[in-house]
């Protein structure tokens, strides 16, 4: 598995020191996130249009009930922000790109995926703590690292064997969980000491056994997607006792 690497567009830039350790990674996140100086338009990014198509992999958890629950009391705390809040349904944690809908046929997506089966590794779990961000989004820390780490390098592994054009290097991947996007450019003071409040709050508690390659678009406030594959992990052995 690749190393993460300084990046000075990923964010935050510096990795944790171990991405295995909760504290590190939290360290990480909350230290870039409250040295912003202002928000940003989520939405300003070169190459997307309402037109715009890409395939992409994801976690998606629109059948966990906490971390719903959980995402609904953080997004009243921050509905005077003025954020556009991600719905139950739309929660996701970006692993990469697989290309654009125009760079990729029907047929080498269905064969992405069909070789994708049994390559992902085994069932992992996760912990969303509250909370974080960028300057373009309030989102949750996610620890531990490693196995999503994985997931991104063996995926990437996968589009060049393939011969597809994939996305971001490993070196640069952050994963996060994202509860909100930014609308608008403003002193980000207030929403660091919001974000802070809600620190207190508890962890939830995820498992991860699947990822979903999906074509995704981005509507009003939102992204959405049509799911094309959805890609079970493994089993892990039992261990023997």
């Amino acid at each position: 598995m690749p190393d993460l690497a300084y990046h000075p567009a990923a964010f935050p830039s510096n990795p944790p020191s171990d991405c295995d350790a909760p504290a590190a990674i939290l360290t990480a996140d909350r230290n870039a996130f409250d040295q912003l100086a202002r928000t940003k338009v989520h939405w300003n990014r070169p190459g997307w249009s309402d037109e715009t198509r890409i395939v992409y992999w994801l976690l998606t958890f629109d059948e966990d009930p906490a971390l719903a629950k959980s995402a609904a009391d953080i997004q009243s705390a921050l509905a005077p922000l003025d954020y556009d809040l991600i719905d139950a349904v739309d929660l996701h944690l970006t692993l990469t790109r697989a290309g654009s809908r125009d760079q990729l046929t029907d047929s080498e997506i269905d064969t992405l995926a069909s070789v994708a089966v049994g390559r992902l590794g085994p069932a992992f779990e996760l912990t969303a703590h509250p909370l974080a961000g960028s300057a373009g989004a309030v989102r949750y820390s996610v620890t531990p690292w490693t196995p999503v780490v994985a997931l991104h390098a063996t995926l990437s592994a996968l589009h060049h064997e393939l011969g597809l054009p994939g996305g971001k290097s490993t070196e640069r991947f952050r994963p996060h969980l994202g509860v909100a996007y930014s609308r608008g450019e403003r002193a980000a003071q207030p929403v660091i000491d919001t974000v802070a409040s809600l620190r207190a709050l508890p962890p939830v508690d995820l498992t991860i056994a699947h990822v979903d390659l999906v074509e995704l678009r981005r509507e009003p406030g939102r992204y959405a997607w049509d799911l094309l594959h959805r890609v079970p992990l493994t089993q892990a052995e039992p261990t023997e006792g």
